[in-house]
């Protein structure tokens, strides 16, 4: 070993010490708030003076913990770590193995009781062989607790395992995840899809196996800073390579960049393609066309003329079909149809806009494409109560001891998850089949 390499070794292992101590703090800390939120409502349920102090509790919790610990417990912050335990209960047989123990621990008072009662409530969830205990030990071992707090805001258990999934996968900051979470990237990918496949994208993360999936529609570039109707499409452009680390975040996983104005020569003629990216996955040239106004079919036509000229001329040996996609600032659905329609090569057409959104701007957009598209439902079925379905009192009564209330949250299980609850047998399994059936609906995986 020579100087250059102990210095690089010495250097490695720091890096590699900080980042797995941070890690280790981390996972501590979001643990904590986890068994905070806990205990808490452990004590609102059977605490002995629970009465003593009602509806004050909390007030009376966060004056008093931040006199003895200090910042970071206010009201606010105990509220959310209840929402947080709520959020991901895990098993509860976990959860409740070490609560007698910590209270005779607690009654104890030995010099080592702060780490005894640190792994007394700790230990039994690190060592659970539970599926939601494993997967949920990876969130906080890769996740902060400022990625928690945005995520229990979502009450849609299927769209908030798809952002948990995503997370995980793509290693988003807390400040990208809010960002796909604004502009709700997990409805904007599923309108391209049907229900079992949105379902499947919801718990196992966005799948890239074929052109279809790389497509948003929209697309939101809010992050471009152009105001609307003042740009041209060599603004556009300029801004997407100013911007180029934040495009490639929003159009996905395994995009990489090219070229700009990727030039291609025909009978002596110049013709120029606007972006040009790779799909490592797909393992396919991308031909991006930029257009500020409506979709027209003359666009499709020029689209193919790309796409036929890189797959003869740019497709290399082992690589896929090139893949056209072309962002407009507004399109007609059915025209579209039509003008696409016959064409040997994948070209697909989705609106992109230059600002984030609101809410309610972005659902009434996905409404109306999931209309046109027969994907939803006009009474909104998937988002009642689950007394709605008509059930009996006892199997709503055993649905709901699980946290099944909605027919969203019923139809995010599957018939094994179903089986697992207390005193829920087949001839109930049988019912709830029956009662979704007559609406059109049915469990996961079916």
């Amino acid at each position: 070993m020579n100087y250059k390499q102990l210095k690089e070794c010495l250097s490695t292992l720091s890096r590699a010490s900080v980042k797995t101590a941070i890690q280790a703090i981390n996972l501590q800390l979001t643990l904590r708030n986890w068994l905070f939120g806990r205990y808490i409502l452990e004590y609102e349920q059977n605490g002995k003076d629970r009465a003593k102090y009602g509806q004050e509790l909390l007030k009376n919790l966060a004056k008093d913990l931040s006199r003895q610990i200090g910042k970071g417990f206010s009201e606010r912050n105990l509220n959310q770590m209840i929402l947080f335990f709520k959020t991901y209960p895990i098993s509860q047989t976990v959860s409740a193995k070490s609560w007698p123990v910590i209270a005779q621990t607690l009654s104890a008072q030995s010099a080592s009781d702060s780490q005894k009662l640190l792994e007394i409530a700790i230990e039994p969830i690190l060592q659970s062989q539970d599926e939601s205990s494993i997967f949920f030990i990876r969130l906080c071992k890769n996740l902060t607790w400022s990625h928690f707090v945005e995520l229990i805001r979502i009450e849609d258990p299927l769209e908030r395992q798809f952002y948990e999934v995503e997370t995980l996968q793509n290693k988003w900051s807390v400040r990208e995840m809010k960002r796909q979470i604004d502009s709700q990237l997990f409805t904007r990918v599923g309108l391209s899809k049907d229900k079992e496949n949105t379902l499947k994208m919801a718990k196992n993360g966005q799948a890239i196996e074929s052109p279809q999936d790389i497509i948003k529609d929209p697309f939101v570039f809010e992050f471009l800073g152009l105001s609307e109707g003042s740009y041209t499409e060599s603004d556009l452009e300029q801004s997407i390579i100013n911007n180029l680390q934040y495009f490639l975040l929003e159009m996905g996983r395994g995009f990489c960049f090219v070229a700009r104005q990727k030039r291609i020569t025909f009978n002596t003629k110049h013709y120029y393609i606007d972006l040009l990216l790779f799909h490592r996955k797909l393992k396919s040239l991308i031909a991006i066309d930029l257009k500020i106004g409506e979709f027209d079919h003359a666009d499709a036509g020029q689209m193919n003329f790309y796409l036929n000229y890189l797959k003869r001329e740019e497709m290399e040996q082992g690589e896929n079909a090139p893949i056209g996609i072309i962002l407009c600032a507004s399109k007609d659905k059915a025209f579209v149809e039509f003008a696409l329609g016959g064409m040997d090569n994948s070209v697909f057409v989705s609106q992109y806009q230059i600002y984030l959104p609101t809410r309610q701007e972005l659902q009434e957009l996905i409404e109306k494409t999931k209309r046109d598209s027969g994907l939803l439902l006009p009474d909104h079925t998937d988002k009642k109560p689950i007394h709605d379905l008509g059930l009996p009192k006892r199997i709503i009564s055993y649905l709901q001891s699980a946290g099944i209330d909605t027919v969203a949250k019923l139809m995010a299980k599957n018939e094994g998850d179903l089986l697992k609850i207390k005193r829920f047998g087949k001839i109930s399994l049988q019912t709830v089949r029956a009662k979704l059936k007559e609406m059109g609906l049915k469990l996961a995986g079916e």
